[in-house]
């Protein structure tokens, strides 16, 4: 047991009904029957709301397509240019709030506020479930490079209450952590006065998603709600017994007072040639970025993203259980846009790595936090697996040869 860690109360009857209610997972997510792959890079059709031409090609890839033949990224850094002059104080105050956990991608972006266009950043970090060795050491990195931050940390019982009812319930122990990551910025710059939030990337558009928001140049609150908050509003929780005390910082700011704030979101992705990678170098270069100590990270080949939560590969893992997509699969799929890989290549990638299971000491910090027994996590796990894509039960469990890649 983690020393610092009181045990959980028991499931309730409620949890344990639920966990005996089996998903179905292609319904609730209207997922296509038949398991189809992109003909240019790795990402199947069972990743919600891409979409496949008539070529094969997935959204994303298309996407990146435009990126490299019909985006002016001259015009796009003009914008930025411009916008940056709006906000830009002389007063010394902060005047751009940038989300951040210390990874490559929002310290870029930081940093290229601060040193290119001359920004006074404040970054804003909502602290993981559990912290990595080498998370905590980037998010140093980040602070001592010469980035100012705040750091909001919940309610340590609240929140592993969340989590393993979120993991039961929904098929994903982030969803505590994605209402931080969604609303805790905009109270931020509210309380701060600063009325411009940077994101890092659109995920919808770089990794495949409703093609409509390719055009966005941020999020809004109801943009944030459907393709952040997977249409889980934070009143969900309501219902399963958490009071408005248990939620205040996972909140969502007033609206109305945000509405006469003028605070505005914007995606750094919109206005820059989105390229992870560049990120790490540009990182390790300026901000003192280190990658994952042991060579790769759990449940794929890469070794500089999604470093800093300790229960992150099972974030993956029951993506996997849904959706036969994994972080190997997502890792792949970008680097071949990226122009960083070949198909071949990758496919090799994706069946190595992408059904990897969770580390034995991953699972046991995974079941201390959430409260649960190996027992009982396999049957969250049976409850959330695809029947269609797996065969076996939870964590003997494999994918259908059709699903395959």
């Amino acid at each position: 047991m983690i020393d610092y860690f009181p045990a959980l109360p028991p499931l309730s009857d409620s949890e344990q009904e639920l966990i005996n209610l089996k998903v179905d997972i292609d319904s609730k997510y209207k997922l296509p029957k038949k398991v189809t792959y992109c003909t240019r890079c790795v990402i199947s059709n069972q990743r919600p709301r891409i979409t496949f031409d008539s070529e094969g090609v997935c959204s994303a890839c298309r996407y990146w397509e435009r990126k490299k033949t019909l985006i002016d990224w001259g015009a796009r850094e003009r914008e930025l240019q411009d916008l940056c002059d709006r906000y830009r104080r002389t007063d010394g105050a902060f005047d751009v709030l940038v989300p951040s956990s210390g990874g490559k991608d929002s310290v870029y972006v930081a940093w290229e506020l601060k040193t290119k266009y001359g920004m006074h950043p404040l970054t804003m970090t909502w602290a993981p479930h559990m912290y990595t060795e080498i998370g905590i050491r980037n998010f140093q990195a980040q602070v001592h490079a010469g980035l100012d931050n705040v750091c909001y940390t919940p309610n340590g019982i609240v929140h592993r209450k969340m989590t393993r009812l979120s993991t039961i319930d929904i098929g994903d122990p982030f969803q505590p952590f994605i209402y931080g990551q969604t609303y805790l910025p905009l109270r931020v710059a509210l309380n701060y006065g600063i009325e411009l939030v940077m994101d890092g990337e659109n995920g919808e558009s770089e990794y495949g998603g409703d093609i409509a928001t390719e055009s966005k140049t941020g999020f809004t609150p109801k943009d944030a709600e459907q393709f952040w908050l997977s249409s889980f509003p934070l009143d969900h929780w309501k219902k399963r017994g958490f009071s408005d005390r248990d939620l205040e910082i996972y909140r969502a700011p007033d609206f109305e007072k945000l509405h006469k704030s003028n605070v505005e979101r914007h995606f750094f992705s919109y206005y820059r040639d989105w390229r992870p990678q560049n990120h790490y170098y540009y990182c390790m270069e300026n901000t003192n970025f280190a990658p994952n100590p042991n060579g790769r990270s759990e449940g794929t080949f890469s070794k500089y993203a999604s470093l800093d939560d300790q229960i992150d590969p099972y974030h993956h893992y029951f993506s996997l259980l849904k959706f036969g997509i994994a972080r190997a699969t997502s890792d792949a799929a970008h680097e071949i846009r990226e122009g960083l890989l070949d198909r071949d290549d990758a496919v090799q990638l994706v069946r190595r790595y992408d059904a990897e299971r969770p580390s034995e000491k991953t699972t046991q910090v995974f079941l201390e936090y959430i409260g649960l027994t190996a027992g009982q996590l396999e049957e969250v796990m049976e409850r959330w697996r695809n029947t269609r894509l797996w065969t076996g039960r939870g964590v003997i469990a494999k994918l259908n040869e059709q699903v395959t890649i």
